[in-house]
């Protein structure tokens, strides 16, 4: 029985612009954004009265020596919160320099654009999916409370605050069944609202967001690279229900988010034991199969990456799946805890900071996001297996240790991956595989099958010459044995796993996760040696040695331009986009010709670029970073030797311009070997236009979509 029953037809059309009476009133001026409403009758058949029936989540009152060091009081909450799936904390001390002070002040020309959320609940067929769009509009601070404080008032005729409760019931009567069609939100705007004042105890104490995730305890210290959102905060500035919608935070990440001033906010959590359960009922009772691109809760997880999913949470009680709330207010802090679907709503003006920390307890919920992203080929922002490995080498050489659950976890999380990449090591030396010391690599290579991030050992297909992980050389297409390389300082760490074995209880935790690959052999050995003695001092060949370093590059995004696009329902297999970049879908080009059918904009993204564009108009939730829309339609790559825009043509007749230009495009790149068969635009066909002063006008006819560009 579908719980979502009564819809009516929608269609949406989106301009980039609207007047402050369009957003103070949620309507369209007749030119401008327009979304007709999809009503749904009331969800379930008790009215509104299961908002009284789902329990509060556990709050908690550090007292100031327990909030000297926030990741030990987390550690020491966590067995119990995580039940919950979320929790408050209250803070002792606050803020006292305000958060409107410090955006209005201390961050001089701070603006930001907001994401418009359409009020309703879809019906998630092909007909009718959610999708939030960028209003356009840039806000300071005061501009935007403004508005929504005229919004507040205009909705009930007051100012004044009101009842949590009431609130939650307006909100799921609008978002059902009233007449506002839209809101405006500026989620993941990047920046911090705490004070850099001496003066102000919070700013300057360890629960800045900007400092959580670097603490000494914190897993994300080890990353190389920043990851805005992640490992930097990102605010969040909201307005009479604007919403965040059901999500699990990226790799299954623990968040911390602290409520700065304004309005309430209404949380619900469910615990990161449930998540299964929470997925298979949105699979049955919210999504339409149809719009479902993979098998079982893959295809749901796939989907809720988009952070547009809302539903009423009283969908989950009914189906026995936990679930719990919050009510926040300014000065507290909400925690989120490994896997756990959260979503919510603001009760009027409200500005929050957001940042994602990772305990050494959360490496058992980062594998199997990994596995998750691996299944659907996306890509993975965290290099999971280098972050372990880091920390199983310090807990190794750490004699204060204090053997708690967190350093236990690292300890079993770390055996698993040392004995699994034993496993398919064995098992391939078995298959008669060259395996070899990687010589002077010390980073992640990116899978060319399933965008794992190989650190320990990697393969390479001597068919495609493609780069793979040692679960898919077991598997080579081709039907070859690849070449394995593996890490110069494999033995040492196969010594901490084994000193980690002894410890009572580590083995037998990691070989009930550990999956049976070797079962058919009697003569496996663990930790057996596997790589001859004719090849231990083996050193990459040049070839190798370049094509390890490209991808090294590509991971950094030295010189890689990654598109993100609204319109893209799944990313490219072989997407080779660095990591750090992105949260949602993503597809590297290598030819740089990169076209947009729907919306005809182009959209750079790059490392490179210090300030994104306010105006993108990119599907919010796809990027954390920087981006810039370019009217030219072709994007240079001048190191892979490709032309650009503004390129002068020498004097010559259309048919050697078309010979140059499918030499270019119809070549296979250097460094690959079939990616120009499945990514290069060839040129078929080049007609002349006119020809001024010098300059030849052409129009290219390329193998998908048709790009006139002007070359001089």
């Amino acid at each position: 029985m579908k719980i979502i029953t009564s819809f009516f037809c929608t269609k949406t059309m989106v301009s980039m612009v609207r007047s402050e009476d369009d957003v103070l009133h949620g309507k369209d001026n007749g030119n401008n954004f327009k979304e007709i409403k999809c009503k749904a009758n009331m969800v379930g058949s008790n009215g509104m009265s299961w908002i009284n029936e789902i329990p509060i989540c556990p709050t908690f009152y550090p007292t100031m020596e327990e909030f000297e060091d926030p990741l030990s009081y987390l550690e020491k909450i966590a067995p119990a919160a995580s039940k919950f799936g979320i929790c408050k904390i209250v803070s002792p001390i606050s803020t006292s320099v305000p958060a409107g002070v410090v955006l209005m002040k201390e961050k001089s020309g701070f603006k930001f654009t907001t994401r418009v959320q359409p009020l309703k609940v879809a019906k998630w067929d092909s007909d009718d999916l959610t999708k939030y769009y960028m209003s356009g509009r840039k806000y300071s601070f005061r501009e935007y409370e403004k508005i929504a404080n005229r919004l507040f008032a205009h909705k009930f005729s007051t100012s004044a605050n009101l009842p949590a409760k009431f609130v939650e019931q307006e909100f799921w009567h609008e978002i059902t069944s009233g007449k506002t069609e839209f809101v405006e939100y500026a989620c993941d705007v990047e920046g911090s609202a705490f004070s850099k004042s001496a003066n102000d105890p919070l700013g300057n104490s360890k629960w800045n967001l900007k400092d959580i995730s670097r603490l000494n305890k914190s897993v994300l210290r080890l990353l190389e690279t920043s990851i805005p959102g992640v490992s930097d905060p990102m605010l969040y500035i909201g307005m009479l229900f604007s919403m965040f919608a059901w999500h699990v935070e990226d790799h299954f990440l623990y968040s911390i988010n602290y409520h700065h001033c304004g309005a309430s906010k209404t949380w619900y959590g469910v615990p990161g034991h449930a998540a299964y359960d929470f997925e298979n009922v949105v699979q049955k009772y919210v999504y339409d199969g149809e719009i479902l691109m993979h098998e079982g809760v893959d295809a749901t997880f796939n989907l809720l990456i988009g952070k547009t999913t809302m539903f009423p949470p009283e969908i989950l009680s009914e189906h026995e799946v936990p679930v719990y709330k919050a009510v926040q207010e300014p000065g507290e802090f909400v925690i989120t805890f490994p896997q756990a679907y959260h979503a919510g709503f603001s009760h009027g003006f409200n500005c929050g900071e957001a940042v994602n920390f990772a305990l050494a307890d959360w490496f058992p919920f980062g594998a199997t996001a990994c596995k998750r992203y691996e299944n659907l080929n996306r890509q993975q922002i965290l290099p999971h297996e280098q972050l372990l490995c880091k920390e199983a080498m310090l807990l190794a050489n750490n004699r204060s240790s204090s053997g708690n659950r967190t350093e236990w976890c690292v300890k079993v999380a770390f055996v698993r991956l040392i004995r699994l990449q034993h496993h398919y090591c064995w098992f391939l030396k078995k298959q008669e595989a060259d395996i070899f010391y990687s010589s002077g690599h010390n980073s992640n290579v990116l899978c060319g099958v399933c965008n794992h991030w190989c650190y320990m050992a990697f393969g390479i297909c001597q068919s495609s010459m493609h780069f793979v992980c040692l679960n898919h050389a077991m598997k080579c297409e081709c039907g070859g044995m690849p070449t394995i390389y593996v890490r110069e300082d494999i033995s040492e760490m196969e010594a901490v796993a084994r000193t980690f074995e002894q410890e009572q209880g580590v083995l037998d935790e990691c070989l009930k996760k550990l999956p049976v690959l070797l079962e058919e052999y009697n003569d496996y050995i663990p930790y057996s040696d596997f790589i001859s003695k004719k090849n231990q001092n083996h050193i990459l060949t040049s070839t190798y040695e370049n094509q390890i370093h490209a991808s090294e590059k590509k991971a950094h995004n030295e010189k890689s331009y990654i598109l993100y696009s609204s319109n893209e329902e799944k990313a490219d297999d072989n997407s080779d986009c660095e990591p750090f970049m992105v949260k949602r879908q993503c597809r590297t080009f290598s030819e740089k010709i990169i076209a947009d059918e729907d919306m005809k904009s182009y959209i750079l993204f790059s490392s490179n670029e210090e300030k994104a564009d306010e105006n993108s108009d990119c599907e919010p939730f796809m990027v954390k970073r920087q981006c810039r829309t370019f009217s030219e339609k072709i994007i240079a790559d001048e190191d892979m030797g490709y032309r650009d825009s503004n390129r002068k043509l020498p004097e010559t007749e259309c048919q050697k311009l078309e010979n140059s230009m499918e030499s270019t495009f119809g070549s296979t790149p250097r460094g690959s070997s079939n990616i120009g068969q499945n990514a290069v635009s060839k040129v078929t066909d080049v007609q002349s236009n006119q020809i001024k002063g010098g300059s030849l006008k052409v129009r290219l006819k390329i193998k998908g979509p048709s790009l006139p560009v002007e070359l001089t």
